[in-house]
């Protein structure tokens, strides 16, 4: 039967026995392979040296095992040097030899070191050495040496040149925004918002401003009554605000076409101003002197006022306008003619 079979058998017969799990873990360790040793004979005449070294190339992040078996006749005393200062690129860490044994005529002697590599040596060596002998059959003893060649351990070879790059290319992680940090995402955002349509309503405002400035004072006045009309303040009660702004766009219309600063004056003094120029009839003075009295009553007297009597006002406030204004015209076309 083959060992193998014999195993088999074993563990078959034994499958409930604790000795049969050792006896497997035994039989996995002799069926491993033996590590791999770097060997040099250094023997000479009848002296045989055996080095074996372990592992079979030399790293810096390793201890080198190195034995050194030495066998010869019975009757040759061999002694060996100490080697601690033979070795060159190691930092000896400890050694032991082992007591020598004799059979069939000859002797057998192991000495062992554990050698710790130098990470910047150039080379791992062993030196020659001399090894002397004794032949105690002769009287006194004969005393003879041998040299051994030196020995050059292999290194596992150049390690890459250090760049200071990393070793490995760490790729970036998402990390969640805290609450924090969202809320201030969020106002930040609203800020923006906010500001970009602070910018646009100031650059439409701006443009409709721009506008106006070009149109003629009877286009711009038309465009003012109609704005103010569109905010709808006598359906809101604001019958006093409402006649401010009508008695106002009627006064910037007379200083853009006639010049005089109406918008700053009293009604008494605006008067006076407008009866000193001849394109003021007593007609149309008697229909401003009318309008503005009756605005003044309700801006200042406290007179209640009515929807019907703002609309009589709006209408005598466009009249007024439109009538001036083909007036003007006239005027430049006869200056001109």
């Amino acid at each position: 039967m083959s060992y193998e079979s014999q195993v088999k058998g074993y563990m078959f017969a034994s499958t409930n026995s604790w000795w049969s799990l050792v006896f497997l873990a035994s039989w996995w360790c002799l069926a491993l392979p033996a590590r791999a040793a770097f060997t040099a004979d250094l023997s000479g005449g009848e002296v045989s040296l055996k080095l074996e070294a372990t592992p079979d190339k030399v790293s810096p992040a390793e201890d080198l095992m190195l034995t050194l078996t030495v066998e010869a006749p019975a009757n040759l005393a061999v002694t060996l040097p100490d080697l601690r200062d033979r070795f060159s690129g190691f930092a000896t860490a400890e050694d032991f030899a082992t007591d020598p044994v004799e059979a069939n005529g000859r002797t057998r002697q192991t000495y062992r070191w554990r050698l710790t590599p130098e990470p910047a040596a150039k080379r791992y060596r062993l030196a020659p050495f001399a090894v002397f002998t004794q032949d105690k059959r002769t009287t006194p003893p004969q005393r003879t040496y041998f040299a051994t060649k030196p020995v050059l351990f292999p290194n596992e070879g150049a390690r890459p040149v250090v760049t200071g790059d990393p070793e490995v290319t760490p790729e970036p992680e998402w990390i969640p925004p805290t609450a924090k940090t969202v809320t201030l995402w969020v106002f930040a955002c609203l800020a923006g918002a906010a500001a970009l349509a602070a910018l646009l309503y100031g650059l439409t405002k701006l443009s409709r401003r721009v506008r106006e400035y070009r149109l003629s004072p009877v286009e711009r006045a038309i465009a003012e009554l109609q704005r103010l009309l569109g905010r709808n303040l006598p359906g809101r009660g604001l019958f006093k605000d409402f006649y401010i702004e009508l008695t106002l766009v009627v006064r910037r219309y007379i200083e853009r076409s006639h010049g005089i600063r109406a918008p700053e004056q009293t009604t008494q003094e605006f008067l006076a101003a407008a009866a000193s120029q001849a394109s003021f009839t007593p007609e149309v003075l008697a229909q401003l002197r009318t309008f503005l009295e009756s605005a003044d009553l309700v801006k200042f007297a406290g007179q209640e006022a009515s929807t019907a009597m703002t609309d009589d006002a709006t209408t005598k406030a466009r009249s007024y306008i439109c009538a001036d204004a083909q007036h003007v015209g006239k005027e430049e076309l006869g200056v001109r003619s």
